[in-house]
């Protein structure tokens, strides 16, 4: 194809938004609520769609650090990035 679908999507909502970027992304963008699903984080490894992460905008708006997933996807095989989502506004740290 000559577009590829990348959703933002597992940031927050319902977990069925990962279901269905599942069935159709190429990656996302995000991915929080697949540490609520370990049958999904699986699913996700197997077809190895790319999750990129932002601990900075999570950590402002969702998810402290130290509770942040994205090591925890990468230590299990899932393919993650970092990502810089809204570098504007969060472009720095404490």
């Amino acid at each position: 194809n000559t577009y590829q679908f990348r959703p933002h999507c597992g940031e927050a909502g319902a977990v069925t938004h990962l279901v269905t970027a599942y069935m159709v992304a190429e990656n996302i963008s995000h991915g929080l609520l697949l540490r609520k699903s370990p049958v999904l984080q699986y699913l996700f490894y197997l077809c190895q769609i790319g999750i990129a992460m932002s601990p900075l905008s999570n950590n402002s708006l969702f998810i402290n650090y130290n509770r942040n997933p994205m090591l925890e996807y990468f230590e299990r095989g899932l393919c993650v990035s970092l990502s810089t989502d809204d570098p504007m506004q969060f472009h720095f740290t404490k």
